[in-house]
C-alpha cells in the first residue's frame, strides 16, 4: 500500500488582500487628497471673469473704509495714507532693472501702526482697481523703500511705494489696502479722475 504525505491544510484567501487592491486603495486616498487640494486652491485663486485672474478673495466682506487720495484710512492695527500715484516704464536699483509689461504704477504710502503691539506691514495687501473694474495687484520688490515686510513697533511709521505692472495708459479708480487678519478689513482710496 502506497502512502501519500499528509496534505498542508488550505489557507483560506478571506481576509488576505493581494498587494494590486492594496495601492488600489492607496492611489484612490491619493486621489481624493488632490482633488480637495485643487478644490481649495480654486476657491482662493478664481478668476472673477475681468481676466485678470486675482478676483476678490473670501475675506473682502469685511468692513471697509473709503477715503480720498492723500487722506488717511484705518485697517486693523494700521493708520494708511495713499499719498500718490506715478507711472514709470522701469523700476530699478543700483543692482537690477526691472522692466514693466505695460507700465509700473508707482503707489506712494505711508503706514503707522496704531496698535498695541509691532506688526508687518507688506506691500502685497495694495492692489490697484482700474476703471473697467480688472483689479491689479501690487508685486514683491526688494527695493529699501518697498515696504516688503516691514516690521513696525506700536507708533512707529513708515513711508514707502508699492509697485503694481498694470497695461500702459490704465486709469486707475481706486487703491485698496487689505488686512490679512480677522475680520479682513479693507480700506478703499479713491482716485479722482480714475
Amino acid at each position: 500500500m502506497h502512502e501519500h504525505p499528509p496534505k498542508r491544510p488550505r489557507r483560506s484567501r478571506r481576509g488576505r488582500r493581494s498587494p494590486s487592491w492594496i495601492l488600489l486603495g492607496g492611489g484612490v486616498v491619493v486621489v481624493l487628497v488632490l482633488a480637495v487640494v485643487i478644490a481649495y486652491a480654486a476657491t482662493v485663486f478664481i478668476d472673477d471673469g475681468t481676466g485678470t485672474g486675482t478676483a476678490d478673495r473670501p475675506g473682502d466682506d469685511g468692513p471697509r473704509e473709503v477715503v480720498d487720495l492723500g487722506e488717511p484710512g484705518t485697517i486693523g492695527q494700521w493708520r494708511t495714507t495713499v499719498d500718490g500715484i506715478g507711472t514709470a516704464s522701469t523700476y530699478t536699483n543700483e543692482f537690477t532693472e526691472e522692466r514693466a509689461h505695460g507700465e509700473f504704477a508707482l503707489v506712494d504710502v505711508t503706514v503707522e501702526n496704531t496698535g498695541n503691539e509691532p506688526g508687518y506691514f507688506d506691500s502685497s495687501a495694495i492692489s490697484l482697481v482700474d476703471d473697467e473694474g480688472n483689479i491689479h495687484e501690487s508685486s514683491t520688490t526688494i527695493e529699501d523703500d518697498a515696504l516688503f515686510l516691514e516690521q513696525l513697533d506700536p507708533g512707529d511709521r513708515a513711508s514707502g511705494t508699492a509697485v503694481v505692472d498694470v497695461p500702459e495708459g490704465t486709469e486707475i479708480a481706486e487703491v485698496r489696502v487689505k488686512d490679512t487678519a480677522p475680520p479682513h478689513a479693507l480700506l478703499v482710496v479713491r482716485v479722482e479722475g480714475g
